[in-house]
């Protein structure tokens, strides 16, 4: 069964850029352009891991987490342009797993939702 992932992000050019790659690797990639429409999506179904930008329109994906860390158990990886140690550090504190800033090398994405999904399978029941 394909991994799950759940993709937040309000620019569409990412937004297919990421399906794509991970599409290709595989994974089943439900993409959503908003922060509320993220939450909704969380709580729907279970998902694997998800991947937020923050500066996302209405709710920004530092909400998101915030909003559903205690409902879920999966990784989150922020996907974010803002760099700052700050920004990396609020992303952590909030319940983020990870945190790659934009750009990013495709290859390293990849790299770290492998890695995120073979330690969330190893210590899944």
């Amino acid at each position: 069964m394909a991994e799950r992932i759940l993709l937040a992000d309000d620019d569409a050019s990412i937004l297919a850029l990421v399906t794509d790659l991970l599409t290709e690797e595989g994974m089943a990639v439900t993409a959503v352009p908003s922060g509320e429409e993220a939450v909704r999506r969380a709580e729907e179904a279970p998902f694997d891991l998800i991947i937020l930008d923050i500066m996302m329109n209405g709710m920004s994906g530092l909400e998101v987490c915030r909003t559903i860390r205690d409902r879920v158990a999966c990784p989150i990886l922020f996907l974010s342009a803002r760099d700052s140690v700050k920004d990396v550090v609020a992303g952590l504190g909030l319940g983020a797993d990870d945190y790659l800033t934009k750009p990013f090398a495709l290859e390293e994405l990849v790299a770290r939702v492998r890695a995120h999904l073979r330690r969330q399978a190893r210590s899944s029941p």
